[in-house]
This record gives structure tokens, C-alpha cells and sequence, in this order.
């Protein structure tokens, strides 16, 4: 599996305050089954840290992890704000794997026009990501439809569909899996959260089928990969 959307990198965000957490997190993104993953600390107002600190913080994480049969990657969940297409043009933000491919999340419960978002991106050149878009109380099923329409892709948590707690968010994912709206399952991985990515991949398995499993998992991201 190929993971988008993970906050294992130490000492940038809320993921992982240590190494040692982090190599350990990573350990058993691999006994999952997971061969590849982008680490995306959050960029928002609570964490924004300068992008040259995250690249020495990248290298360094790479090395102390060379023994782990993982290829780790680096990108930002970027909170979409009036400022993010500027700092996007000066280059102060990570794109996906130094793609086109951005991360974006917005507030969870207070109305953003995520779909003017979406089409601001896609005319400058970049192909969004929504990141977990289950949690946002106003994004309904109309919405999805308008942020294919305009170029977006969708992203939804692992946790949705694998943890019982979660299953409201499990009703809106499935209802979306349902009219191929999604493009990527993702861990959305921090140290306090349960790893459950294997589990949610054989959910998606039983009910939509091995091949959308593979699309969800596996091929699309590898697109993000391969640049």
C-alpha cells in the first residue's frame, strides 16, 4: 500500500515528538503492509514551521529510518487559507512528493467554499487533494460531485471505515465510495491514533471489491509517486 496522508515525521506537528516514536510508527506502517508514504505535518496556524527546517528534519529522519524496508516521501497537510496560493507561488509550502499533487484541509465545522478552492488550484496549475473529507460537517454529497468536476481529488481517512466510533463518518465515506467519488484511502497517522489502514483496506475489499481496493490503496497514489 501507498500511503498519502501520514504525521510521522518527528518535531514538526502534533504526529510525533521524538525519533524514536516516528521509527516505530513507520515499523508498523510496514507490518501493515505499507511499502510507501508521504509524511505531511500539518502547515496551519497552530504549526508553521519554516519549510527549510522540515527539509533538514526530512533528511535527518531518512537516514536514522534506512533500515526500515519503507520509501518515505514528503509533502504538508496545508490548511487552505486566504494566504495558501501565495505562499504556494513563493514556494514556502511542500507539495506532494515535489509534485503538482496538494494536500488541503479546511475547518472542519465552520463553512469554507472548498469547491472555489478546488477550482483556484486547479487554474494555477496544482491538483488539489481534500483531505479527509468525511469530517467536514458541510460537505455533502453535491459538493464531492463539484470538486471532481472542477479537477479535485478526494481523500478519506482509514479510521472512517475501520473504526467502529467513527462509523458516522463510515456512512458518509461509503455513501461517496458508492458513486466513485473517492480517489485515495489514507492513515492520517499520529502516534496517539490506532493504525488501522490493513483493516480498512479489507473493508473496502468486502464491500466495493479487490480492483477499487487496489485504485484506493495502491494506483492512484502511485501517480503521486511517480510524479
Amino acid at each position: 500500500m501507498i500511503d498519502i496522508h501520514s504525521h510521522v515525521l518527528p518535531f514538526i506537528d502534533d504526529g510525533s515528538a521524538s525519533k524514536e516514536i516516528s521509527l516505530k510508527m513507520l515499523e508498523d506502517l510496514v507490518k501493515s503492509g505499507v511499502t510507501d508514504v508521504i509524511l505531511t505535518p500539518h502547515h496551519n496556524k497552530r504549526f508553521a514551521k519554516e519549510k527549510a527546517q522540515i527539509l533538514k528534519e526530512f533528511e535527518e529522519f531518512k537516514k536514522s529510518a534506512k533500515n526500515i524496508p519503507i520509501n518515505l516521501y514528503l509533502g504538508q497537510e496545508i490548511e487552505a487559507t486566504k494566504e495558501t496560493f501565495s505562499l504556494l507561488e513563493k514556494g514556502e509550502l511542500i507539495t506532494l512528493n515535489n509534485s503538482k499533487y496538494i494536500l488541503l484541509e479546511f475547518d472542519y465545522f465552520n463553512y469554507q467554499d472548498i469547491v472555489e478552492y478546488v477550482y483556484r488550484a486547479v487554474v494555477r496549475g496544482y491538483i488539489p487533494i481534500v483531505a479527509h473529507v468525511e469530517r467536514y460537517e458541510y460537505f455533502t454529497l453535491e459538493d464531492a460531485i463539484e470538486v471532481k468536476k472542477e479537477g479535485g481529488l478526494i481523500q478519506v481517512n482509514a479510521s472512517s471505515l475501520a473504526i467502529r466510533q467513527e462509523k458516522h463518518f463510515g456512512k458518509k465515506v461509503k455513501a461517496l465510495m458508492k458513486k466513485g467519488l473517492v480517489d485515495f484511502v489514507a492513515s492520517d497517522y499520529h502516534d496517539f491514533r490506532q493504525l488501522c489502514i490493513l483493516d480498512a483496506k479489507k473493508v473496502v475489499e468486502k464491500k466495493f471489491g479487490k480492483e477499487t481496493a487496489q485504485d484506493l490503496f495502491i494506483n492512484n497514489a502511485k501517480k503521486i509517486i511517480e510524479g
